[in-house]
């Protein structure tokens, strides 16, 4: 079988992330992913999806409020760790193919920038010299039954992972590719999807239509579950004034952001000092290299006399916590 290249083309720009870490790679990933629309935006987007909204999106991408962090639920858990084998075991079973890995790679439309992709793998068919799409997925076996199946039995692919996929075609101009999917049965199962340029179209109008919002700054028009959501909040604090200020919001957002950097920060640097310690050790008072010095010196306390136990006081202190968080 003939080797083959993943490289840029005319339909898109290929973007590798190199860092040294996998942390350090996948936090380049997110904030490219933050400049544009993702596949997995595409179901939010079109309204497929029942676990968010447009207008929750565009909070996210405007800076508004800082995604929630899943990586530590079970299903993307899960979903990660057989990623791999699940990648791997397609491609045994397709010897006729050369299927590469997608992992740390983004693709951009050259001709919608605002369209990025992150495939979880490359089809290349050498017989006919065409690349298709390879979309791992892992569910749970309800879901797999319910989903993953039409009113006939047949499997069938649910249509928010259609709308990804149909997303990854406009980006690429592929114009087929396979799910590959652990939907709870004995063994993984495939669909196979064919490009639909009608599809195509109304992707592309999609992402341009939020972009647009994201570009100016403009809320989408709010759908039922947005307006339940906001309904079933508790009323604001006893002081506190509803404003209608873009500057608020975004000095807000920042405000939140460093302070997640912060704390990030001060985690890490405490990693950093255990190291650091473990270099120097026991039996030594430090450590000096040609720019930086690392060790112990003594510091003296005196003696202080008991204090009286104070008295209970309320203190005023200011925070910032996105509307989604209670208290």
């Amino acid at each position: 079988m003939t080797r083959v290249t993943l490289k840029s083309t005319d339909m898109f720009e290929l973007v590798r992330f190199k860092q040294r870490t996998r942390a350090e790679r996948h936090a380049a990933w997110l904030e490219q992913r933050r400049h544009g629309v993702g596949g997995s935006d595409m179901s939010t987007i079109l309204g497929l999806n029942p676990f968010s909204t447009p207008y929750e999106l565009w909070l996210e991408k405007t800076g508004r409020r800082t995604p929630e962090d899943i990586g530590d639920k079970w299903a993307v858990v899960k979903g990660n760790a057989l990623e791999g084998e699940l990648r791997r075991r397609f491609r045994r079973l397709h010897p006729e193919w050369t299927v590469i890995d997608g992992t740390d790679i983004s693709l951009v439309s050259r001709t919608h920038p605002v369209m990025h992709a992150s495939l979880d793998g490359f089809i290349h068919d050498e017989a006919t010299d065409s690349w298709g799409v390879l979309e791992i997925k892992t569910t749970n076996a309800n879901r797999g039954r319910t989903d993953w199946h039409d009113d006939d039995g047949n499997i069938v692919a649910p249509d928010y992972y259609m709308a990804q996929v149909t997303h990854y075609m406009a980006v690429t101009g592929f114009t087929w590719g396979y799910f590959y999917a652990d939907i709870g049965e004995s063994e993984p199962v495939e669909v196979r999807f064919e490009r639909d340029e009608t599809d195509i179209t109304t992707v592309i109008d999609a992402a341009e239509e939020f972009w647009g919002y994201v570009q100016r700054d403009d809320m989408p028009a709010l759908t039922g579950t947005d307006v339940d959501l906001v309904q079933s909040k508790p009323p604001y604090p006893e002081g506190y004034e509803q404003v209608e200020d873009t500057d608020f919001d975004q000095l807000a957002a920042l405000y939140d952001s460093y302070a997640h950097a912060e704390t990030d920060a001060r985690k890490a640097k405490a990693k950093i000092g255990e190291r650091l310690k473990a270099m120097v050790g026991a039996g030594r008072e430090g450590l000096v290299s040609g720019g930086w010095k690392a060790g112990y010196h003594t510091v003296h306390f005196k003696a202080q006399p008991a204090r009286p136990a104070k008295e209970a006081y309320d203190q005023r202190r200011f925070a910032v916590k996105p509307l989604n968080e209670r208290n």
